[in-house]
């Protein structure tokens, strides 16, 4: 008992308090991955800030803005999703592609995730032409492009049609969505995506800011769940 409740705190725990509503749907998603054997993470959207919103330097392509001894200052308000699953997954060795238009994003990505750079490869290109290009299986899909406006509606859906068409996701793939139930704002990044996937076999496991969806577990996987009990 003395050893589980005083273990060192590993990945995402670590970062409990910093990830607010996040912290739930990331730790699912991450050991769902981990569960499914899962290998390769997709990332619409990378890592845009050093510093959050508040803070002097938010958005700007400066390293002087980056202390990665203080991640209290470190851009929680749109999650680092980049940093936190090679974190949390970097033993499992993830082949993790993070996709971005913006060369400055891409930048600022690559300095937040410098001590993880051999499990990332990172693209600038929209998501939706790295969608048609890529010829690989998702294991995890994290939806972040666009703004929390109709726009980003409209491209996620386009972007889970280009995803379903092309059969990317691995069988039992997990899809994450970021803005979803923004406090405050009727907009919503999976307005039109959630339904889509829904309409086509996926669950939603998780409803929150984020929201997690996976289809229905295998049969082999249930045989792995029932082994391991």
């Amino acid at each position: 008992m003395f050893h589980k409740l005083f273990r060192e705190k590993k990945g995402v725990e670590k970062y409990k308090r910093f990830l607010g509503p996040r912290y739930r749907t990331f730790l699912y998603a991450f050991d769902e991955f981990i569960a499914i054997g899962g290998k390769t993470i997709v990332e619409l959207g990378t890592s845009r800030s050093f510093v959050s919103g508040s803070r002097k330097g938010c958005m700007v392509n400066d390293v002087r803005y980056w202390n990665p001894a203080k991640p209290r200052n470190w851009d929680w308000g749109a999650g680092i999703f980049t940093r936190m699953c090679a974190l949390h997954l970097q033993e499992l060795k993830p082949e993790i592609h993070s996709v971005d238009l913006s060369a400055d994003a891409i930048e600022i990505s690559k300095v937040i995730t410098a001590d993880f750079s051999e499990l990332i490869t990172y693209h600038l290109t929209t998501s939706e032409q790295f969608l048609y290009a890529f010829n690989g299986t998702i294991d995890l899909l994290y939806m972040d492009t666009g703004e929390t406006e109709m726009e980003a509606d409209e491209l996620h859906l386009r972007e889970a049609r280009i995803v379903l068409a092309k059969q990317l996701l691995s069988p039992n793939a997990i899809v994450l969505i970021d803005d979803v139930n923004v406090p405050g704002k009727a907009a919503s990044k999976g307005k039109y995506s959630i339904p889509f996937f829904c309409e086509n076999g996926f669950q939603i496991k998780i409803s929150d800011y984020q929201i997690v969806l996976q289809r229905p577990v295998t049969s082999s996987r249930l045989s792995d769940r029932t082994t391991n009990q």
